[in-house]
Order: structure tokens, then sequence, then C-alpha cells
């Protein structure tokens, strides 16, 4: 776990600009999420699970907002593998697509080789129990669901958390108690790009909201909401050993920043020294063969005559 306070101040160290006088602290905070992305879709870590209801009428999926990307999916426990729409293509021209057998079909053994008929069925369109997830690149909008399934059923999808942004600065939650016997938990919908005090923030029932960061109150004509510690997100779940990385990242970025601040030489710096420590990572972060039950030791147990 690491916390943005921490990362921060590592950033305005290197920056030496604690009293954040050229960098803003929300600028900062903008540069330490969007190097925290940019490491996630990296090293792929941490993983989500969501599920999703599909049907004749569902089969296109769209890429849950909690997941960067998809790396798997599974119905019932059974793994569906993951294929490109170039792939199914190649597949469907080649006549190599797998069999869609349908309720009520049957198959017929020829005893000569020259097929008397033969159905060509378009592959997008094709209905039967579902065989594969089709997309178009890891990180994909959409993912299609091949064959259509014929009945509802709920699929299981695996991928890369996306990480909520953090602030010290704006809330992310906040409790709605306007109606006092059912209080909702409602979400700020501002990207917070370029965002000021000033500015209104909305909530994700569409209403603009006052923020007072002096009393910490949301306010909307005559209704105030009480805005809480915990209503801030001011870490994420990434081992600490990342943290050099997101400092050098943010630091990259806020050297890139136009105008008289602007330092291609520094940027370049602290990015090949980012890279550095990511690539270190993808050569000794995966698990030995060894050092888990089943690896190299497996061989010595099994007995053949």
């Amino acid at each position: 776990m690491i916390e943005l306070a921490d990362i921060r101040s590592r950033v305005v160290t290197l920056l030496q600009d604690t009293s954040y006088t050229r960098w803003t602290k929300t600028e900062l905070n903008n540069y330490i999420h969007d190097s925290l992305l940019d490491l996630v879709r990296t090293i792929r870590l941490p993983t989500a699970e969501k599920s999703l209801t599909i049907n004749l009428t569902t089969y296109l999926l769209s890429l849950p907002t909690n997941l960067m990307d998809v790396s798997g999916g599974s119905i019932d426990g059974r793994e569906l593998p993951i294929v490109t729409t170039s792939e199914m293509k190649s597949l469907a021209s080649q006549g190599r697509l797998p069999t869609v057998i349908k309720d009520g079909e049957y198959s017929i053994t020829e005893i000569f080789g020259n097929p008397i008929w033969s159905k060509i069925e378009d592959w997008t369109t094709s209905s039967g129990t579902p065989q594969a997830l089709v997309i178009d690149q890891k990180s994909s909008s959409t993912i299609r669901v091949w064959p259509i399934p014929t009945t509802e059923t709920t699929i299981k999808l695996t991928g890369t958390l996306r990480p909520p942004r953090m602030s010290d600065e704006v809330p992310y939650t906040f409790i709605d108690d306007s109606d006092l016997y059912f209080p909702v938990v409602r979400y700020i919908q501002n990207s917070l790009n370029g965002w000021t005090s000033t500015d209104l923030l909305l909530d994700d029932h569409g209403r603009n909201l006052t923020f007072d960061s002096t009393v910490q109150s949301l306010t909307e004509g005559t209704d105030s909401f009480v805005v809480i510690p915990t209503d801030y997100i001011t870490s994420c779940d990434i081992d600490y050993v990342w943290v050099d990385a997101l400092t050098f990242g943010a630091v990259e970025r806020a050297y890139l920043k136009e105008h008289d601040l602007r330092n291609v030489e520094k940027s370049e710096y602290f990015k090949n020294k980012k890279l550095a420590i990511t690539i270190d990572a993808h050569r000794t972060e995966p698990i030995h063969p060894a050092s888990i039950t089943g690896g190299v030791n497996l061989n010595r147990f099994i007995v053949r005559r």
C-alpha cells in the first residue's frame, strides 16, 4: 500500500518545490495519478474480477469501468480462451473455426470426400454455447462473446484493476442524507484535471455541488453534506516496492509541463530511471518454478515402469 502524501513528498523534494510555488498540489496529484495508470498498465497488477450477465442481446460487453483490460473469462468455472478479431477472421476464411452445435442439430457422416452440401455461417452472428472471447486488443472497449449464447448466463471477466484517482483535496465519495431514512453513497464524477477550489463538483446524481474545504462540506441550495476523512482516497493498492517508479513517473511529467518550466532533458532522465525499474521488475518478479508446489520438483515424485 502506497500513500499519496509519501509519493508527493518525494516528488516535491526532487523538484525542489516543497512550498508548491511552481507546481500546485493539484497538478502534482494529477501527475502522480497519470504515473500510476502508466505503471499499472505495464506491470498488470493488481488484478480484479467482474461478473456480467450475457444472453442473445447482451453478448457484446463493454469493458467494465473497474478494469483496464481483459486477461480472461469463465462461465461456471469453464475458462474461455481470448482470441483477436483478426484471428477469428483468418480461421473463418480457412474454414477452421470450431463447429457450433445448436439444440436439435445432428451430424451426418459422409463416406466420400465430396460434400454435397455445405453451409457457410457468418461467425459474428452464429449462436450456441460460448467458446471464446473476441477482442481487438488487450484494452478493447468492447468484448464479444463467441458464439452468441442462446440462454442467459453469467460470465466472470478478469483483468487489471483500474486504480481510482487519489486526491487529498477533493473527496471521492460522500453520504447523501437528504432523505434521512435512505442515505445513499454518491460518487464525484469530475476528472479533476486543472481543478481549483472555485470549481463545482459533479456527483453521479447529476448535481453541481460547491465544495468548502475549510468546513469540509458539499452544498447545493439548501442541502449540505458533510465530508469525512474516509471520503478521500489517499492510497493505492500497489506494493511499496513500486514507490520509486511512481515518483520518477510523476517527476517526468512535471518537467514536461508546457511554458518556461519545460525541461525535456530532466524529463528524459527520470523517464529512463522509471523504465529501468520496470524492466528490472519484469526480470525478477515472475515466480520461479522451484518456489511453488508442482514446480521443478514435481517429476521427482512420479514413478514410471
